[in-house]
């Protein structure tokens, strides 16, 4: 029995359109008891990126979709080399939906659904204005101010409360926020959720945003090892957070093969990572088995 609709969201550039459709094909292959009625919104043409787009979804029965093309409103938005304009595009959340919409799922494109979101979309997040999943081990809370008690989160997966966030007028105070911010910003409009919505964000479960430091020694995630394990083995979204990629020759991600699992599924099924060259066949063939004390001699040299 098909649900009610769930209200979804991805945010893109036409760089991403390839990410966005192996992500789209992930969330129906596992929910086919759920219907989405998703919303991609691109601040620049996708051209013929859009057609795979629908070509894509146009194989499910438990979708619909819709593109849009927004230009942020405003100039004021700080950008980096590796955070373009487009991070900030979910901020506008409540005008890709009717007043009718209490509720969204928000989805960054760079993430794979391996398991049903079921559970995830009936949580009952109450007031809070938004739901999404803590980063174990962050030192962010200090830098923007935040208590310790409520930790830093991750915005790559986000329930929205949409009735609140509009009551809130959150939109306006996380633009103040970032302009008063700017120096001391890394990530953004993630930051700003933080530094705005701290108190009003209800915690959700590692496993609806497994990003990469769970599988990697980046930091300590300050949680036992067996719950790490645990959230490894019931992972529901996988998020390929971070510069390296599961669609980069050279990316270590263990659970790299999910995303070209779901890639041979769409219109992109052809494609052929840029840095695929001899020289990274060698790197990523023999690397593994270089001593690290040789690996510590040959990097000056690069």
């Amino acid at each position: 029995m098909i649900e009610p609709a769930v209200p979804t969201l991805l945010c893109i550039n036409r760089a991403y359109a390839q990410h966005a459709g192996v992500c789209l094909v992930s969330l129906l292959e596992n929910n086919r008891s759920l219907f989405f009625d998703i919303t991609v919104a691109t601040t620049d043409s996708l051209s013929d990126e859009e057609e795979k787009l629908h070509l894509i979804v146009a194989k499910y029965r438990n979708c619909s979709l819709k593109t849009v093309l927004f230009e942020p409103p405003t100039a004021n938005l700080p950008t980096t080399a590796y955070l373009s304009v487009d991070t900030y595009t979910r901020l506008w959340v409540s005008d890709f939906f009717s007043t009718a919409t209490d509720r969204v799922l928000y989805l960054d494109s760079d993430m794979v659904v391996v398991g049903t979101l079921a559970e995830l979309w009936h949580t009952d997040i109450g007031d809070a204005v938004i739901g999404a999943v803590t980063i174990p081990g962050s030192d962010r809370c200090e830098r923007y101010g935040i208590p310790e008690q409520f930790g830093y989160f991750n915005s790559g997966v986000l329930i929205i409360n949409l009735r609140e966030w509009r009551a809130a007028n959150v939109r306006p105070r996380l633009l103040d926020w970032i302009v008063a911010n700017e120096r001391v910003i890394r990530n953004a409009d993630q930051d700003a959720l933080n530094g705005c919505l701290f108190d009003r964000r209800y915690p959700l479960s590692y496993i609806w945003n497994v990003i990469t430091p769970f599988y990697f020694n980046y930091f300590p995630l300050g949680i036992p090892a067996s719950e790490v394990r645990s959230v490894r083995r019931h992972a529901r979204i996988i998020h390929f957070n971070g510069k390296s990629k599961p669609w980069h020759y050279l990316n270590r991600h263990p659970r790299r093969s999910e995303y070209w699992k779901y890639l041979r599924q769409t219109e992109w099924r052809d494609y052929v990572p840029p840095d695929r060259n001899l020289i990274n066949f060698g790197k990523r063939t023999f690397g593994p088995f270089v001593p690290e004390r040789i690996k510590g001699i040959i990097r000056p040299l690069r």
